[in-house]
């Protein structure tokens, strides 16, 4: 794990190096900004920060909102394991569920996604004595202090955000040749990333998914 203050100095030192001059054209907050933004494309591009909250289940509630449940930002929900059944929901497209599907009540068998946040079941329940364990992919909680660090993120993968900063220095500076070598080079590392990613949660995403398609942290 690499904290702000290490990956602030990291890409200064590169920066100068490529420049042939001073950095102080950046300041300490500049950089923190450019790093906060390449976490959240990153994020968003492989889904590399996961996180579950588990939403009590109201009787007769078709739909949830997730931002009521988690502090961070849903970009999208990946799985939903229920306590009533003790199995994971499997997912489904409503337009296949029937005409009259969300007058059904009972045990939730499936899983609706509305937008972002809109978690849906089917059935909707009639107790409210359990609870969905909702997993998904979000965007992580900005860097705002130089201790900082982001442990879901392995430290392998660092120069994906060192590139996206130095990308987002070298437009500034009008240095468009620069900006794009970095640019190609962030692309290659959050492929790395993701291509990662997906051979770490080969062997559980059977189990795990109930077999929906889609993709997890």
């Amino acid at each position: 794990m690499i904290p702000l203050s290490q990956l602030q100095s990291r890409i200064r030192v590169k920066y100068e190096a490529e420049s042939g001059g001073s950095d102080v054209r950046f300041s300490d907050n500049d950089i923190r900004l450019f790093i906060n933004e390449g976490l959240e494309t990153l994020s968003e591009a492989t889904g590399f920060y996961e996180r579950y909250a588990t939403v009590p289940v109201q009787a007769n509630r078709q739909y949830y909102d997730l931002r009521g449940f988690t502090p961070e930002t849903v970009a999208s929900i990946t799985s939903v394991w229920s306590s009533a059944r003790n199995d994971w929901l499997q997912a489904a497209n409503p337009d296949a569920l029937g005409i009259d599907w969300e007058l059904a009540v009972g045990t939730p068998q499936v899983f609706i996604v509305r937008g972002i946040y809109w978690l849906g079941v089917y059935p909707r329940s009639e107790g409210t004595s359990d609870y969905l364990r909702v997993y998904f992919q979000g965007i992580p909680s900005r860097f705002t202090h130089p201790q900082a660090v982001l442990g879901d993120l392995p430290d392998d993968f660092y120069p994906a955000i060192e590139d996206y900063v130095l990308y987002e220095m070298s437009a500034l500076d009008g240095n468009p040749k620069r900006a794009l070598i970095h640019w190609a080079s962030y692309q290659k590392r959050e492929k790395a990333l993701d291509d990662f990613l997906r051979r770490r949660t080969t062997g559980v995403r059977a189990g795990r998914f109930g077999g929906m398609a889609g993709s997890i942290a």
